[in-house]
């Protein structure tokens, strides 16, 4: 979601403090036409006229069970072929989907749910009661289930009941004002077919699934594309496309060059000179829009060294973040105060309300010297004998300049005698890892579709939360962050989360790094998309005008 264009590769260079930068200009061929299937360039082969458009995807998908989705990827792709009781319209209203109407009960305790008659799963088996049920009861219990989400939902909801087969009532464990937030935003809140599972077993159905949405799964072929087809049975609006094609495209000097030759019709992996260059091409429209997307560092605190928070707090000192943000990603970020909690959110603390840590190696080193560290002859840290040395993980690609920023993270912390041993991996096999906690530092982000800071703060700091991978535990924290989705009051719930954002900041296991922007280039030809920070929607395109 790094943007190195082949004419104007960015390269990082750090020598005594300094940030230096060089742009070193490479030669770019737009010859040929690109292939339809892969992610090069080349061949003769172009985009249909008919209604078929193709979007890039930054990278291949990893299966579509909404109960184990954990990548973006992935989840685009399975909210055009699965939908949620509820959604957020472009405004980011939550407004009605496979339920009609909800309200709930004068304590908070239930929500009761009106669901939408008449609506088919893909498969032709009934949308229903019963089989919002079996989705939430796989997501709270179901010992065979993917357990991703299961803590998130167990923490809040009871238990979920049918009261007619277009009636459901979920009761709560405790008041939760975005209880909402967590039925959209989470994607084990997609509802897929059960009669989808019953036939191909959870296996297969997370490869081959089945929902209500207006496009219907058709093939994956694994690395080179995901191809859906419309529903033309849908419940809503219906497409207008015929197929809807994701290909994975992880460089975004391919992504821009297969948008302008018109191999692909959307595209989100651009740097700001593509940005700058595309906005003069009558063929191309560039949209940009603030994002409820966090970028930062994690560091794992059940691992030496970071398990000291002195070491932790030193890192946070010695890395020069606002230049290597505003240096390498430009106006696509913004520097962030909070690390987990995006600038756009109502929530999100205002400058000088949280400690920051502003580039100060003097006190870096002082930190790292009261934590026992000392340089040797060759400047190299070390403590007890044994040499200041971790490991850096970084994605290739997945968000803007996340391995440019690690090299420059490596290059400035070697400076101070630290030891970084920068490991960049490809999305899957990442993922994975960060997901195990089986690293010391790791670039990650989190991307929420709802401006609300429980949606960020529980998975992120919460402990045990799903995406707390630093696997940092604070048991008052934990208690205010629980006491802030029970209070309806917004102004004593933002009171709350600065509370909670101090805290973290004070622990320092998140070194922030920016707040991105969601931008999008399209073919001016493709029509009916609305970009905004709540969701991406495909539901409404069509393509318009010669050669589309």
């Amino acid at each position: 979601m790094n943007q190195t264009r082949a004419h104007g590769t960015l390269v990082a260079r750090v020598g005594a403090g300094l940030l230096a930068l060089a742009f070193v200009a490479a030669g770019c061929s737009g010859g040929g036409q690109p292939s339809g299937n892969g992610g090069g360039t080349g061949g003769a082969n172009q985009v249909a006229a008919a209604q078929d458009a193709v979007i890039a995807n930054v990278t291949d998908i990893v299966q579509l069970d909404p109960l184990d989705i954990g990548d973006e990827p992935s989840s685009l792709v399975a909210g055009q072929v699965m939908e949620a009781l509820v959604k957020r319209d472009k405004d980011g209203n939550i407004v009605a989907a496979l339920a009609e109407k909800w309200s709930a009960s004068p304590d908070g305790l239930t929500w009761t749910f009106d669901l939408r008659k008449n609506v088919k799963f893909h498969d032709g088996s009934d949308f229903n009661a019963d089989v919002v049920k079996w989705q939430y009861d796989r997501i709270l219990t179901d010992k065979a289930a993917p357990t991703r989400f299961r803590k998130q939902w167990s923490d809040v909801i009871k238990d979920v009941k049918v009261v007619d087969p277009y009636t459901l009532a979920i009761a709560l464990k405790a008041p939760n004002a975005a209880f909402l937030d967590l039925v959209i935003t989470t994607n084990a809140g997609m509802i897929a077919s059960k009669a989808n599972f019953e036939k191909l077993g959870a296996k297969e159905a997370a490869t081959k699934p089945v929902g209500t949405g207006p496009y219907k799964f058709k093939e994956w072929v694994t690395g080179q594309k995901v191809v859906l087809e419309a529903n033309k049975e849908y419940w809503g609006e219906k497409p207008k496309l015929n197929t809807l094609t994701f290909r994975p495209i992880a460089e975004s000097n391919t992504q821009v060059i297969e948008l302008e030759t018109g191999g692909v019709h959307f595209i989100t992996k651009l740097g700001q000179e593509d940005v700058n260059r595309l906005k003069q091409n009558k063929d191309v429209r560039v949209e940009t829009v603030a994002a409820y997307q966090v970028r930062f560092l994690n560091l794992n605190v059940s691992r030496a060294p970071f398990n000291d928070l002195k070491v932790r707090q030193a890192i946070n000192y010695a890395l020069d973040t606002k230049a290597i943000v505003s240096s390498l990603v430009g106006d696509l970020a913004v520097p962030s105060e909070s690390a987990v909690v995006p600038i756009a959110s109502w929530g999100a603390p205002k400058a000088g309300e949280i400690p920051t840590y502003k580039a100060d190696l003097s006190k870096a080193k002082a930190l790292l010297a009261e934590a026992g560290y000392t340089a040797g002859a060759d400047g190299k840290l070390a403590k007890d004998g044994k040499p200041f040395k971790f490991s850096l993980y970084s994605p290739n690609g997945r968000y803007f300049m996340d391995k440019e920023i690690c090299e420059v993270v490596k290059n400035q912390l070697t400076q101070l005698g630290i030891q970084v041993d920068l490991q960049v991996m490809e999305w899957a096999p990442y993922l994975e890892k960060v997901q195990k906690g089986d690293f010391d530092m790791a670039f990650l982000g989190w991307n929420q579709s709802s401006p609300d800071p429980s949606i960020f703060f529980d998975p992120l700091v919460k402990t045990g939360g799903r995406g707390n991978y630093g696997k940092f535990t604070d048991k008052e924290l934990d208690g205010w962050l629980e006491e802030a989705v029970k209070v309806t009051d917004q102004a004593k719930r933002k009171d709350l989360y600065l509370k909670a954002a101090k805290r973290v900041a004070d622990n320092a296991w998140y070194v922030p790094l920016y707040n991105q922007t969601k931008v999008a280039a399209s073919r001016v030809t493709l029509k009916g998309y609305t970009h905004t920070a709540a969701g991406t929607d495909f539901g409404s395109l069509y393509l318009e005008g010669k050669g589309n």
